[in-house]
């Protein structure tokens, strides 16, 4: 009896971490969804389930608080019996005073906790599920960044608009960029680490921001979920399997200008 593999997807209820599970779960792959709502995570471990039958599994998972990690892997040694690759995939994203402002008025305690979402959580939950990604023949890791984590914003395109791009984010990503370089050559030759920055993914933004970004943009569009879940896929398999501490630009050739 062939065993499957396991890959866990921090943020996996949302809308990046969902196109994640699905690609890899038609691959065959069992998929440990982690997520702190629960309600959306057990709702699409069911449509998962349901979609590629394959013993898909919710685990609940609050990456602001440290005592998670054991939790996860305490979840995913008792439902899996192992974990061949992980996915940090979850970012911060709140009402929290001083995040989604001006730079003015970015808080500190914002930082703190973009901080500790997208960069503090990624490296310790790395560390408490190594043991676990050291016993596979294909362990890999792949942390979900920004194309910010690599340059600075244009800011011509939200002229007219309330969106924003805020500097602790990128200042997060940019943190794991740094690390993920790191976990690579630390890791290796058991675990490979990189890391995939999407570029602006079409969520029905302000027309102006569309309309803007895909003039700016080589490839003429904005990104979809699928094409981060494709990138994703491939690091995450035996064809990726001699790449390791490369940071993959999914951004319509955004950065080759």
């Amino acid at each position: 009896m062939t065993i499957r593999s396991v890959a866990a997807i921090t943020g996996g209820a949302g809308h990046i971490g969902r196109a994640i599970a699905r690609k890899l779960a038609s691959r065959g792959l069992r998929i440990a969804i982690l997520d702190k709502n629960l309600q959306a995570g057990q709702a699409f471990a069911a449509e998962l389930q349901a979609l590629h039958p394959g013993d898909h599994r919710f685990i609940d998972a609050d990456l602001m608080q440290p005592e998670s990690f054991a939790h996860i892997r305490a979840r995913i040694e008792a439902d899996f019996g192992r974990l061949d690759y992980l996915v940090n995939n979850a970012a911060f994203y709140d009402d929290t005073p001083g995040w989604g402002v001006p730079f003015g008025q970015e808080g500190y305690e914002a930082w703190l906790k973009v901080l500790r979402v997208n960069l503090l959580a990624p490296f310790f939950l790395a560390q408490t599920l190594h043991p676990l990604l050291a016993r596979s023949d294909d362990a890999s890791i792949v942390n979900i960044g920004t194309m910010y984590s690599a340059v600075g914003p244009d800011w011509s395109l939200y002229q007219g608009t309330d969106m924003s791009n805020p500097a602790a984010y990128s200042a997060s990503k940019g943190g794991l960029l740094a690390t993920t370089r790191w976990l690579a050559t630390a890791l290796a030759p058991k675990v490979r680490v990189n890391m995939v920055s999407p570029g602006g993914i079409e969520r029905m933004q302000d027309p102006q921001f569309m309309a803007r970004y895909k003039q700016r943009t080589p490839l003429g569009r904005m990104g979809t979920e699928n094409d981060v879940a494709g990138m994703v896929s491939l690091l995450l398999s035996p064809e990726g399997a001699y790449i390791t501490g490369q940071h993959m630009l999914i951004d319509g050739g955004w950065t080759a200008w």
